[in-house]
């Protein structure tokens, strides 16, 4: 099997789950992404995302986060996010006016 250019790590806790992201976080594979996601993601726990230093970042992948913060706020649930990005990947975030989503 072919190594993917992106991880999806879960973690389920008993008071939340825990999704990591690394690697190439963009749109060509947000839909492989985003179905890894919604296969693991339970909505009865507080969420925690934790950005573990990608090589890449774009919309799609800052769209998916800011989806799964209202799926969850939906559900009376809270997230946190944990970002640690390169500083040109804050530079672009920053650019691109999403700089409240990956603090």
């Amino acid at each position: 099997m072919d190594k993917l250019p992106y991880t999806v790590i879960h973690d389920e806790l008993p008071e939340q789950t825990i999704l990591r992201f690394s690697g190439q976080l963009i749109i060509n594979h947000i839909e492989k992404i985003a179905e890894a996601v919604k296969s693991r993601l339970k909505t009865d726990k507080d969420l925690q995302i934790e950005i573990d230093n990608p090589e890449s970042v774009d919309v799609t992948f800052i769209q998916l986060v800011l989806s799964l913060k209202a799926t969850l706020k939906a559900n009376g649930k809270t997230t946190t996010i944990i970002s640690e990005l390169k500083p040109e990947l804050q530079t672009l975030v920053k650019n691109s006016g999403f700089q409240y989503v990956l603090n």
